[in-house]
């Protein structure tokens, strides 16, 4: 149990570790916007041109 709190106050201070937690957090919220627009009907479009097609 002391080797796990260890490494978890080492993981804590280093500033890879922290860096990566940013990333990742950036990586998600961009994924997350991705697919709210991706699977959003945000199409402002007249009915008739998709009716053209």
């Amino acid at each position: 149990m002391k080797a796990f709190t260890t490494l978890r106050q080492k993981l804590r201070q280093s500033n890879v570790w922290s860096y990566g937690k940013y990333v990742l957090l950036f990586y998600g919220l961009m994924m997350a916007i991705y697919g709210y627009f991706m699977l959003a009907n945000l199409s402002t479009a007249p009915k008739f041109i998709y009716a053209q097609f």
